[in-house]
């Protein structure tokens, strides 16, 4: 892959990741015309793979794209300490 087709792919990841919905792995076209395309395109190069006519899956290759090349951190990595928690009491017996 040379440097351009590296920018195209970050920039497609990142729209992916900006505007489409995730579900876990999935992600979620919206029956969009333009997010079915994208999750195709990336699937044709091995970052995705297409779930249904709706959904694609991030591919070990794509999850290590996204972090390495794209610098999105996954959610169950991110670095939670300082951060604020919130928790409820326990309902009175």
């Amino acid at each position: 892959m040379n440097e351009s087709e590296q920018k195209l792919l970050v920039a497609l990841v990142l729209m992916v990741d900006q505007y489409l919905d995730k579900y876990g792995d999935e992600v979620d076209s919206r029956s969009m015309y333009a997010g079915e395309h994208a999750i195709e395109a990336l699937a044709r190069v091995g970052l995705m793979e297409i779930v249904n006519t709706r959904f694609g899956r991030w591919t070990e290759a794509g999850k290590q794209f996204r972090r390495e090349e794209a610098g999105i951190r996954d959610p169950a990595q991110a670095d939670r300490s300082g951060g604020i928690r919130l928790v409820s009491k326990p309902e009175q017996e």
